[in-house]
Formats: C-alpha cells, structure tokens, sequence
C-alpha cells in the first residue's frame, strides 16, 4: 500500500511495516511507530494506520485532533488535511479531527449506508479549508457531505466501483470503467480507456487527478498550475497510486514504490552561479532572489506567473504563498503572482513582507499598511508606528517602536495567536501555526 500525503509519502512494506519519506518531520509525521499494519493515509503533516487487528494508529501534527483516533476495530481509512475517516467491519463510518462546513463528525445519513469505501478531500483556500466526504455502498450508489457549494454533495447517478474526494470536487470510476468528475472542478476526461484506480488532490486551488487504467498504465490530467507527468517509460505496471500535494506515487507489480512531481511550467535556477545574490526568500515550492545589479529572479513553481519577475531595480524582497513582493530603489512597492500592488494612494515603503494572499509594508512614517485578503483579519493593523513587520499566512506580526510585539489576523482555522510574551524584542517572524522573536540580547 502507499499514500502520498501533505509533502511526505507513506508505504507499507510485505512485512507490514509503515516507512514514510519526504519533507522535514518537524512534527514527526516520518517517524511511523513500530509495528504491522494493513492500510495507512498520509494527510498533511500527519498519517494514519490500521494495526492487524484493526486499532487507529496515528503521528505527526495534532493541530486539530486529527490523530486523537476513536477507539474501536476499522476496516479502512483515509485522511487529508487534518480530517480523517474510517470504516468498521460493519460498514459505519466515523470520522475526526477538523470538521468544517458540514463534513462528517461521527456518522453520515444512516439510509445511504453500509458503506464499502470511503474518501476524504481537503482544500486550502484563502476563506479557509475547505473539507468534504464520499463513500461508496455495496451497490454502488455515492454518498458525499461536506463542502457543497459547487455540487460537490451531489454526485451523478450511477454504479461506480471507486470514488476518490478531492478539496471541492470529487471523481469516481463507474461500473463501465469510466471517469466521472463533478463539484467545484470538472477535469478535462483522460484519454479513452477503462481505469481501475483514481485518485485526486486540491492543493490551493490547483487540481490534480491521476488514474490506473486497467492495464497498470498511470495517467494524469488538470492542474491549473501544473501537471504531473508519470514517468516515461514506466518502471512497471502499476496497481495503485495516489495523489498529494505536487507529487503523484505509484506501486509497480513487483512492490517498488515510484514518485514523481510536478514538471509542467517549472522554471529551472537562475544564471548567474549561486554566490551572486544580495537577498533571498522561499516561498511553497518556489523562490526568488535578487543579483547584485538589483534584478529579481524566481524559480521553482509558477504559480500564478510567480517566477516572471517585473524588470527593475530592487532593494528588498520578499516571497508569499503565491505571489513575491519587493521594493524599488525608491521604496515603491510592486507585487506579482497572485497579488498587485497596494490599492491606496503612492506611498514609499521602508519594509515589506509577502504573506498568503496578502502583503503588509511600513510606510516612510512607520505606519503600518497591508492589502489583499482580510478574511481572518490579517490586514487590520492597530494604529502606531513600527519597526519591523512580518506577514505569515493567514496572521501578521510586527514590532513597535519601542520593541513590543503584536500580531493580529488568526493563526487556524479562525483561531487567534496568542499574545506574544512580554518584552522588547530586535527581531520577529511570523509562521503558519506560530511566531518567534529575538530579544534585544540575542535570545529567541
């Protein structure tokens, strides 16, 4: 078995065992607890297995109780972003952890079911995640909860024999060995052919949709953003694959586990050789750098024409989710990607930092100004003047003149940071889930 996950994967070997690779483990979602399993769900920092006998067995980030797993027997599993679901002997479902916008907390509608599979689709957005449920009964009918706006909850009628949730959308095989996709996003169809496999990813609005046809070939389609390209030639024939955030993997015939990223409007490393840059900063799965006369440059992942940099002269750079912020030699803001410039009257800017969907910079005042989207408040800087700032995904911190920190905006899922710990402080950076300072002796 195999799951590819939030920037890691998971397999399991002949023997049972659970290996993960991939990423950094800052939560630990590599380090798989010893033991033997029967099936394992890679979500996003985080995976989950099923012991012999059935137990949940869960590691990695806990963010929203995603591996506190109910006790009980369970037949299947599957997770994504920070929900989970699995399936008793009995065919019940019972999911956990994040639940928003009507995904499954216990148990779906009691008529709809036994069910014989079940899938679970996560999203990120810039409203936030966005998470939904499908399951599959004997008979082949499809029940799916959750996100709805996009029809994702109304799956065409028909028998299908596998069915796959994506963030917004979903897509299943039917008893004719087709491809059916509906919600949010409806892929372009794959090449004719009858497919025993799918699997499909959302990853910030960038769909993704792999397949097994039912001769093991792998065979890939969507993407705004990207493709992915299966490797060619193949190493094998496949029997199962699965999809995670920008990267595909695949089990050949013979057991070999097969990866394979994103390729499609890649950009490669800039010319001049490493050594020649003034300043750098990385954004998800995409960079940008200035060279000493100035110039921007970006590689990596195009999202949103990230990587084509305007031409001019630049003092300060910084990289968002999707989009790069700098200032000109005359303190002018400009941004590209997935976000303009800032909407109020020419100003010029001191600093500036790139956040997802949105930028914040100091005026030449030392006040405070940020653009883009303001669904978790990120952009309503209280009024003073400040030193430093720093822009994360979704929350804003920055440092007063007198080196007293303040954040605002929401660190998860509408939650609030909590309040920086008293003192003055040099430094500060804002992360996803967190923020950390210097103090003015050096301490973090």
């Amino acid at each position: 078995a195999i799951s590819a996950g939030g920037g890691f994967a998971c397999a399991l070997t002949d023997a049972g065992e659970a290996v993960c690779w991939g990423g950094d483990n800052r939560y630990g979602q590599l380090d798989a607890p010893p033991g033997r399993y029967s099936a394992i769900s890679a979500g996003d920092w985080y995976a989950c297995a099923l012991t012999d006998a059935g137990e949940v067995v869960c590691w990695g980030s806990n963010q929203v109780g995603q591996t506190n797993a109910p006790a009980g027997r369970y037949a299947s599993i599957d997770a994504s972003g920070g929900h989970v679901c699995a399936l008793t002997g009995a065919g019940e479902a019972v999911c956990w952890g994040e639940s928003y916008d009507g995904a499954w907390n216990a148990e779906p509608p009691a008529a709809r079911g036994p069910y014989a599979a079940i899938s679970v689709g996560a999203n990120f957005t810039s409203g936030g995640p966005i998470i939904n449920s499908c399951a599959l009964t004997a008979s082949g009918d499809i029940a799916c909860r959750g996100w709805s706006a996009d029809g994702h909850a109304d799956a065409p009628p028909g028998r299908y024999t596998a069915v796959s949730a994506g963030g917004d959308h979903a897509c299943a095989i039917n008893d004719a060995g087709g491809i059916v996709c509906w919600g949010g996003y409806r892929a372009e169809p794959p090449p004719p052919g009858r497919y025993a496999a799918i699997s499909t990813k959302a990853r910030r609005g960038d769909y993704r949709v792999c397949a097994l046809t039912v001769a093991g070939d792998a065979v890939c389609w969507g993407g705004i953003r990207s493709l992915l390209t299966p490797p060619d030639p193949a190493p094998g024939r496949y029997t199962a694959i699965s999809v995670g955030s920008g990267f595909a993997c695949a089990l050949t015939a013979a057991g070999e586990a097969v990866c394979w990223g994103a390729r499609e409007r890649e950009v490669t490393p800039p010319q001049p050789a490493p050594g020649r840059y003034s300043a750098v900063g990385v954004g998800d799965f995409y960079a940008c750098a200035l060279i000493d006369a100035g110039e921007a440059v970006c590689w990596g992942e195009n999202p949103d024409g990230v990587a084509a940099a305007p031409p001019g002269r630049y003092a300060a750079i910084s990289v968002g989710w999707t989009h790069a912020c700098a200032l000109t030699d005359d303190g002018a803001a400009v941004c590209w990607g997935g976000l303009g410039p800032p909407d109020t009257p020419p100003n010029r800017y001191t600093a500036i930092s790139a956040g997802g969907w949105y930028a914040c910079a100091l005026t030449e005042a030392d006040e405070a100004v940020c653009w883009g989207s303001n669904v978790h408040g990120q952009l309503d800087a209280p009024p003073g003047r400040y030193a430093a700032i720093s822009a994360s995904l979704r929350q804003t911190c920055a440092l007063t003149e007198i080196g007293e920190a303040i954040c605002w905006g929401s660190y998860a899922y509408g939650r609030q940071l909590d309040a920086p710990p008293p003192g003055r402080y040099a430094a500060i950076s804002a992360g996803g889930w967190h923020a950390c300072a210097l103090t003015e002796i050096g301490e973090a």
